[in-house]
């Protein structure tokens, strides 16, 4: 799924499903599956009481390309394994994020960390400020490494809002953890995007535990 100018994110690799979630919940009195409805009962009753230690079993790996300033964001989650692509062994293309106009907006007088929906009377000058400021830092980085500096200094001249890019892995229920923060309206606008978009992605894989999640946790 293609997200923000430059980004995306995929699903790569996956372990587990609804099944694999009650037969962990039911191997505690050496129960089996079964096909009368009480798997999905089964799962709305551990989602809903967080029991959580059945979700641990369904895995996924996403590659994600996203501006870097939404990383360190998605970094603070520490549950999750991460390996980001590194400036110190290459150099990083020159793609960095633009916020629509719209996107554009003042300053929350009551929420410190907050944006208002309110677009800032000059957004297009803003827009055009924020990209002139990303192509002088790309001019300067690569003048820089043609001048043989070293990329680990070089780097230091990008902006937050350049493309990393990395692979998460992450279980079933942490990813419901950061889902229900990354979702909430008071998230950064950047980061809710991409727990959508994973949110769309996992759930024909589990979409019986996702409805539970959905009602219970989001």
């Amino acid at each position: 799924m293609q997200i923000l100018n430059h980004g995306h994110i995929r699903l790569v690799d996956h372990m587990g499903s609804d099944i694999s979630i009650v037969r962990n919940a039911r191997v505690s009195y050496n129960a089996e599956p079964r096909n009368d409805g009480s798997d999905e009962k089964l799962i709305d009753y551990l989602v809903r009481n967080n029991h959580n230690t059945p979700l641990e079993c369904v895995k996924f790996t996403f590659d994600v390309k996203a501006p870097i300033f939404v990383f360190r964001q998605w970094h603070r989650h520490r549950t999750w394994s991460f390996n980001e692509v590194s400036a110190r062994y290459s150099e990083l293309p020159q793609e960095y994020y633009i916020p629509e106009v719209s996107q554009i907006t003042t300053q929350s007088s009551s929420n410190k960390q907050m944006r208002t929906d309110s677009e800032h009377p000059e957004a297009e000058l803003m827009q055009r400020m924020i990209t002139s400021q990303c192509e002088s830092a790309f001019h300067t980085y690569q003048q820089m490494l043609a001048q043989g500096v070293p990329r680990e200094l070089a780097r230091g001249v990008l902006p937050l809002n350049t493309f990393s890019h990395m692979f998460a892995t992450v279980d079933l229920h942490n990813l419901s953890h950061f889902l229900k923060l990354r979702l909430h309206e008071h998230a950064q606008y950047e980061i809710r995007v991409y727990a959508q978009a994973m949110l769309e992605l996992v759930e024909p894989i589990v979409p019986v535990a996702l409805a539970a999640i959905r009602r219970h946790v989001l």
